[in-house]
């Protein structure tokens, strides 16, 4: 049983500026916001590094598709090569300034969630060499994906050539240019829904905890009398510069007591969760229905065409919210999230939570002072696909439109695949080096078949080098999981 988750050749003054940039390192920390094997290193494995090139404390990695930004090479760079030509100088105007406004400026403007804003020339003059760093080591944008595992939409990584402009300017002395000459790129994604047919707002003011971190679970009631089926989902943050990110789970009827006690037990509105919607998991019914996940910049979910998940009546949608607490101190929080629903729709499907039931049993050993836990699971999910939903029949195929991956702290990296009985494995998502702050869902550009008797693999590495006492499957903070998460429909 299972439950269900190219480079300029180095000059002298590039390694000069590359020497510079270590010196912003100390600012990237303060910024930076069924088969089993497992295996327990007794200490750290050679070449971790070379794992992939996303960062964990702020978690980007090149994507594999072509992304949506390379319009943003300007006048001073080939078109073929992306190198400065011998003519013109890089700017910021002309060059940087268009990267910053289509990739950054969602995130690092006056009122957003990032420490410092990027809008000025002046404001990135000063922090250069730290808006260089974290593009060279792909920090920046946030992108949990391996590159070279497969394609998906929105993602928001800078190609090579635009990263290497940006080393350039900053080792040329970061030279301002003409404002006359910048040009205003092609609009980032919109951060709207089409269209919002529900909207809960949480039940009254909410005030973060603490000094650094607050997450807060918060019922919704679902006005809805009969079956809803969500095609789209949005967060919207009251207090923008405070929330991380927001999860939604809808509970069923038969699950609410539980959840609904939890709350009770809590002082002032909602109640403390981490892992997910605050219950156990101890079954797949256990968290629910995951309806969607936002990060601040993130374009809103949209599940494709025809398709949606049902909400049955008597239902309550579940809001976690992360909350990162500004330096000035937190501000109340009335944040909002949004549907668009549909009463019918061609297919439904069912958001498969991937895990081995044995960890949920306590069979997921992490122990103390190991550098390296891995714990490896794979099986075939349509040979059991009656047991785990009423939508989707077993043994027949079935198609994967997203894939997400959820870990706790410990987190190092993690890994989905599809092992393929005929023919070559598929990569689903790779992510090297795990963030819990950035974690999101990524949809594939084009959905993935997944046939009877392949099997369905799930990767989860871990470091508790520094962990006082074992640590196994739980929701808490000082508890761990290994989950995978596909948006999933029966094959049209």
């Amino acid at each position: 049983m299972n439950l269900i988750t190219r480079s300029y050749n180095t000059a002298p003054s590039r390694r000069r500026a590359r020497a510079r940039h270590l010196a912003a390192a100390l600012l990237l920390a303060a910024c930076s916001g069924s088969t089993e094997e497992t295996e327990t290193a007794a200490s750290a494995t050679d070449g971790d590094e070379s794992t992939g090139t996303s960062d964990a404390s702020s978690d980007a990695s090149a994507g594999s598709s072509t992304s949506s930004g390379d319009e943003t090479a300007t006048s001073s760079t080939s078109e073929t090569t992306g190198e400065p030509t011998e003519d013109a100088a890089i700017t910021y105007h002309r060059d940087v300034r268009p990267v910053l406004a289509q990739r950054c400026l969602q995130c690092h403007a006056d009122g957003k969630i990032a420490p410092f804003p990027l809008t000025t020339y002046d404001e990135v003059f000063e922090l250069r060499e730290l808006v260089a760093l974290t593009v060279l080591n792909r920090q920046m944008p946030p992108w949990l994906a391996a590159p070279d595992c497969n394609n998906y939409e929105g993602d928001p990584t800078l190609p090579q050539e635009t990263i290497d402009m940006i080393e350039a300017w900053v080792a040329d002395g970061a030279p301002e240019g003409d404002p006359g000459d910048f040009v205003e790129p092609p609009a980032p994604p919109s951060e709207e829904l089409p269209r919002v047919d529900v909207e809960l707002t949480i039940p009254e003011p909410y005030t973060p905890q603490g000094t650094t971190d607050d997450y807060r679970c918060f019922i919704l009631d679902w006005p809805e009398q009969g079956d809803a089926y969500v095609t789209g989902f949005r967060a919207v943050p009251g207090a923008i510069e405070e929330v991380h990110h927001a999860i939604a789970f809808a509970i069923p009827p038969s699950k609410l007591p539980e959840y609904e006690a939890l709350d009770a037990a809590s002082p002032g509105s909602g109640y403390e969760c981490f892992g997910g919607p605050g219950g156990e998991i101890n079954d797949p019914e256990d968290a629910g229905i995951w309806l969607g996940v936002w990060v601040p910049g993130a374009a809103p979910a949209l599940y494709p065409e025809g398709t949606g998940l049902r909400i049955e009546p008597g239902s309550k949608v579940v809001l976690q919210l992360h909350y990162n607490i500004p330096p000035g101190g937190a501000v109340p929080d009335t944040s909002t999230v949004q549907f668009r629903i549909e009463p019918t729709v061609a297919r439904e499907a069912f958001m498969m939570l991937w895990a081995d039931i044995a960890w949920l049993q306590g069979d997921m050993q992490i122990p103390a002072g190991a550098p390296s836990t891995t714990h490896v699971w794979e099986f075939d999910p349509t040979s059991i696909m009656s047991f785990l939903t009423d939508i989707i029949p077993s043994n027949v195929p079935i198609e994967l439109h997203s894939a997400a991956h959820h870990m706790h702290t410990l987190g190092v990296r993690g890994q989905h695949s599809i092992r393929r009985a005929v023919g070559d494995d598929t990569c689903l998502l790779d992510i090297p080096r795990w963030d819990f702050n950035w974690q999101g869902s990524f949809k594939f550009s084009q959905p993935i078949t997944f046939y009877p008797t392949d099997r369905l693999r799930l990767e989860c590495e871990y470091d508790n080098s520094g962990g006082a006492g074992d640590v196994n499957w739980g929701d808490g903070t000082s508890d761990e999981m290994c989950l995978g998460v596909y948006y999933v429909t029966e094959v049209e």
